[in-house]
């Protein structure tokens, strides 16, 4: 990126905030401290953490994750009438590294994301995120191993797709370029998950993207930051 035009980048932070009574309420201090290490030569900005929602949810449960949905677009909304010019959303349970949003920035494209540990990260020793599968109505994507992904930076050559936890969007993305087409939003429906289909969206109207797997960002509540070091021997 030609540092020259810093002056021109600002960065909107929203925090999808879900329920004021689920497990995310816990991690929400975490999450800001870890925003306000970044180190930056870009305006990184107070962040937004949206207003909870009113109901109860089941984990997992449809209407949760459609409420999720709906906290997504608040972010997008509220970044869109703002005159910054990059969006960075935070998931509410995932911790990110001080050089994660300047080294996400310098990539200079449309999307970029660090990794994260899937829940079963103990397991299956697999991040959230791989392959996208081009054909799948959902681009559905082959979660690949941290030791084929360590040091890598994925999406030049095929399409990558996974989580949007950490995830650093130009606003041109969600610009309207077409009366008739509606501008680019997180959308789902019961089959197919709102982060897959924004990556796979993404992909076909031909954004820029890059998946930085030298950006590891925390899980809470069991791959905390400041264990990474125990969780990725």
């Amino acid at each position: 990126m030609n540092l020259t035009l810093k002056s021109n980048i600002r960065v909107f932070v929203g925090i999808p905030n879900l329920s004021n009574d689920d497990r995310y309420k816990g991690y929400i201090g975490s999450v800001l401290n870890y925003l306000q290490r970044q180190v930056s030569d870009f305006e990184i900005m107070k962040p937004y953490i949206t207003p909870p929602h009113a109901g109860r949810f089941h984990e997992g449960s449809n209407d949760r994750l459609y409420a999720i949905m709906g906290r997504m677009n608040d972010i997008i909304d509220k970044f869109m009438a703002s005159d910054a010019s990059h969006v960075f959303i935070n998931d509410g349970d995932i911790e990110v590294p001080p050089n994660g949003v300047d080294t996400l920035l310098r990539h200079d494209v449309d999307v970029a994301s660090g990794v994260y540990p899937s829940h079963s990260f103990y397991s299956n020793h697999a991040m959230s995120f791989g392959r996208m599968v081009k054909t799948h109505q959902c681009g559905n994507f082959i979660p690949r191993d941290w030791e084929f992904m360590k040091g890598k930076v994925f999406g030049e050559e095929e399409p990558w797709s996974g989580g949007s936890g950490c995830m650093l969007i130009k606003r041109r993305v969600f610009n309207k370029y077409h009366p008739k087409i509606p501008a680019l939003r997180f959308s789902k429906d019961d089959d197919c998950g709102a982060d897959k289909l924004f990556w796979k969206r993404c992909y076909e109207v031909g954004f820029s993207t890059r998946v930085d797997a030298r950006i590891v960002c925390g899980h809470m509540p069991d791959y905390r930051l400041k264990d990474i070091d125990e969780w990725l021997k």
